[in-house]
């Protein structure tokens, strides 16, 4: 507990608001360690983005399911979450339209999605540590519906994945 949360009983809610936020948002992304306890994913690493992501090749990302892809999910997901760190850093996002750019990828550029998804990811865990104030104006319903946002895209791409995976 910092020196703030132990004089500021409201400080210290704060704080374990925060560190709740990003051990819930790190296991959407990261998966938990085989044998830990889960919240929100089924068990290991593969339970989040990255594990769930890590074995599917280009071909099975762009491979149309019900008129989506993987590869759009995926790059929605990293939108998203470069959003809500282009909004802490004071930068307005881009379009909602080009979160949807992308639904094929070469090889290289699976592996550099995955790579910036990643990168967003411990970003954004990292700008919620340090910079969140959820007393600031909605700040907390946007930090809900990010972790919201994220929660349901990994759905999708744990189906997604199911669907090309066989």
């Amino acid at each position: 507990m910092t020196d703030t949360a132990a004089s500021d009983p409201n400080a210290a809610h704060l704080e374990r608001l925060t560190e709740s936020f990003v051990e819930l948002y790190r296991e959407l992304l990261e998966g938990v360690p085989e044998g830990r306890p889960t919240w929100v994913t089924t068990g290991g690493r593969e339970g989040g983005a990255n594990g769930t992501l890590a074995d599917v090749s280009a071909e099975e990302a762009s491979r149309d399911v019900n008129g989506t892809t993987l590869a759009a999910h995926a790059f929605h997901m990293y939108w998203a979450i470069d959003s809500a760190n282009k909004h802490f850093a004071g930068q307005a996002p881009g379009s909602w339209d080009e979160s949807w750019a992308v639904r094929t990828v070469t090889a290289g550029e699976w592996d550099e999605l995955r790579a910036k998804l990643r990168r967003a990811g411990d970003q954004l865990l990292g700008n919620v540590t340090t910079m969140q104030d959820w007393q600031a104006d909605g700040a907390a319903l946007g930090a809900l519906a990010s972790f919201g946002h994220a929660a349901y895209h990994l759905g999708a791409l744990r189906q997604l994945r199911k669907a090309v995976k066989g």
